[in-house]
């Protein structure tokens, strides 16, 4: 039985593909088995004629990385007429620099800012971590300052190979912020504790991770692949596998 029956594809994974054939890239994704992506970039389609893609592939928008905030009135005019033409209610920050708590605050409140504007339209806001988000200050990680200060409905989506990276179990903060995570990255951490291999290559525990966000709700698993030990297409499809076959 699979892990997971509906598995989602962060296309960043496949960024030299994606941007020398964006549609036909989208076309092998599907092809492999994924279910549904996750955009970074949107290959300079309208929003009506990216969502034929999608329907056309039998695939969903599991969410979409539109970049690092704050953004001016038209660019989120722009995000927010696309992922409602996508059907996507999930909008993901995926990177801030920060390195001290007052960091965190303040990046807290153009979070809470960004989630103000969205809300009126259905959409949600949430934050993808890396490693340096676990820095230790005042007691306390920014990643924990940052989600202790936005409001609820603000979300993690947790990378579990940049927490584990940090020294940190993803179990942890997955049971801490339970509730708020509808989204989850899934990728392998190398036996050196360093490499970003193919999911099943590595030493995270994918059934634990994946059971308790089951458990607390998660909604949409999304594989991303950074690097790769062979072709990047053949490199998700064996990730896919990996959870399928566990």
């Amino acid at each position: 039985m699979a892990l997971i029956d509906k598995v989602g594809l962060q296309l960043y994974s496949l960024r030299e593909a994606m941007a020398e054939d964006f549609t036909g890239t989208i076309e092998r994704v599907a092809r492999m088995g994924y279910a549904g992506v996750e955009f970074a970039g949107y290959g300079g389609l309208a929003p009506r004629a990216l969502r034929q893609l999608l329907d056309d592939n039998g695939l969903a928008c599991y969410g979409t990385h539109f970049g690092r905030l704050p953004k001016t009135d038209e660019e989120l005019a722009e995000q927010i007429e696309m992922n409602l033409a996508l059907g996507n209610p999930y909008l993901v920050c995926p990177w801030q620099d920060m390195a001290t708590h007052d960091d965190a605050l303040r990046f807290a409140d153009v979070m809470n800012e960004t989630a103000a504007k969205l809300r009126p339209h259905g959409l949600r806001l949430g934050y993808h971590n890396h490693a340096h988000e676990f820095k230790v200050d005042r007691g306390e990680t920014l990643m924990d300052t940052l989600l202790k200060n936005t409001e609820p409905d603000v979300f993690a989506e947790f990378d579990v190979f940049w927490v584990a990276y940090a020294g940190y179990d993803p179990l942890t903060f997955i049971r801490r912020y339970a509730g708020r995570q509808p989204l989850m990255h899934l990728k392998e951490l190398g036996p050196d504790r360093r490499a970003n291999v193919e999911i099943g290559a590595g030493v995270l525990d994918f059934e634990a991770i994946v059971r308790l966000g089951q458990q607390i709700g998660t909604e949409h698993f999304i594989v991303e692949q950074e690097e790769y030990t062979c072709d990047p297409l053949e490199s998700c499809e064996i990730s896919l596998k990996s959870l399928r076959d566990n």
